[in-house]
């Protein structure tokens, strides 16, 4: 876990307000969820046997004797709130959008924290193919927005659960012959839900899986057409992407469309963003059934994705008040609280040390311009401006300081 403060601070709001401008423009309202659940919500909604809810969650029994668990993921919450808010019984579609921080006990690694930020939407209530492609288009718009080059879309069709567990068969006639060659989980993994070895990134376990039998031919018609109409969607506005066969995700309440999104600069472990269409997880909270599709990103690994320069620049056009003497300081916070209320950055020493000092300070906060104010400036009515990118510096009437600073900072 780790503190967020300077550049990186900064560019976590940058994304922040980037997620909800796009997210706004597609009929996305933000949702809060509080980041401390039961925990047999998570174990519900993500499955028993997954690796999220058998090794990573951090989950403990609080003061009245209830398992509690810090969130994992954001869906479990927001459709618990969908339905506990009574979403389901006043709206026909609900559409969210969330972000804040998540928790997982793994191993720490390139942009995988203990406690990590996510940014996601759901969809609720939605059973055809295009809140699908819409998801997906809705992902690439922000990914676009947030300056991100060069990341892959991959998508697969997982069908039904009941498509599924009648596949399952086929996956345990392949596995058990090799049940040797696997790793210790993923020999575990094959008593209790085979597809997980799917999922598996032990290098072994990897090469056999990438051999295994395609669900997409044991998929229904209906599974199939509700498939190819999302691809028909994607093509129709020029969004690529490559399909994965194998592709099954690390949680249990998928069907039919999953789809990933990677990226090089992450290394081996290249997922920047994933979700898919959740369609029985509202009934398995007691819900009436309502088809539901979404995804989620983590910002860590997004900004090892981006382009450092374009968030870590600061507040680029800034003032900063230095004044020496009393009259020129009270002068100083004047203008200084001016600029504040007109919605300018400003800043000032208070300490009102040397010239050098509140020079040196100024440089540090990164500021474009500076305004000098002493006993001279203000016997004469004016002010100095320090231009600290152009080098330049002029004097002007003191009376029009506020109104002159917004011009050049607006």
């Amino acid at each position: 876990m780790k503190d967020l403060y300077g550049p990186d601070a900064r560019a976590f709001a940058a994304l922040e307000a980037a997620a909800r401008r796009v997210f706004q423009s597609f009929g996305f309202r933000e949702i809060r969820t509080p980041v401390l659940e039961e925990k047999e919500l998570f174990t519900r909604a993500l499955g028993a046997q997954t690796d999220v809810v058998q090794k990573e969650m951090y989950e403990f029994k609080d003061r009245s004797d209830t398992f509690v668990a810090l969130r994992p993921e954001g869906t479990a919450g927001v459709v618990r709130a969908y339905l506990e808010d009574h979403f389901d019984k006043t709206e026909g579609l609900s559409k969210f959008f969330y972000m804040g921080p998540m928790f997982r006990s793994e191993r720490p690694q390139a942009g995988r924290l203990r406690q990590f930020h996510q940014i996601g939407v759901e969809t609720i209530g939605a059973a055809g193919p295009y809140a699908d492609a819409e998801a997906i288009h809705c992902l690439a718009v922000f990914l676009d927005e947030a300056g991100i080059k060069g990341y892959r879309i991959k998508l697969n069709n997982l069908g039904t659960f009941g498509e599924r567990e009648a596949f399952k068969k086929v996956l345990l006639k392949y596995f058990e012959p090799q049940k040797s060659a696997l790793c210790d989980d993923c020999k575990t993994r094959l008593i209790k839900n085979v597809f997980r070895l799917l999922d598996c990134k032990n290098p072994a376990c990897r090469e056999i899986a990438e051999k295994s039998p395609a669900i997409s031919g044991a998929l229904d018609p209906e599974s199939k057409d509700h498939f190819e109409k999302v691809l028909r969607s994607l093509e129709a506005i020029g969004l690529e992407y490559t399909l994965d066969p194998r592709m099954v995700r690390g949680l249990d309440y998928y069907t039919k469309t999953v789809f990933e999104v990677s990226h090089a600069a992450l290394g081996a472990q290249d997922a920047l963003a994933a979700g898919g269409r959740y369609d029985g997880l509202v009934e398995s909270f007691g819900g009436t059934p309502a088809g539901a599709v979404g995804f989620a990103l983590g910002v860590e690994r997004l900004l090892m994705c981006g382009d450092k320069t374009e968030t870590a620049g600061g507040a680029a056009e800034s003032v900063f008040v230095v004044t020496l003497g009393e009259k020129a300081f009270e002068e100083g916070f004047k203008i200084l609280s001016s600029l504040r209320t007109g919605g300018v950055t400003a800043s000032m020493d208070f300490e009102a040390k040397s010239l050098k000092s509140q020079m040196r300070s100024a440089d540090k906060s990164k500021s474009r311009y500076v305004v000098i104010l002493g006993d001279n400036e203000i016997e004469k009515g004016v002010f100095t401006l320090k231009d600290m990118t152009g080098g330049g510096q002029e004097e002007r009437a003191l009376k029009d300081a506020v109104n002159f600073l917004k011009g050049k900072t607006g």
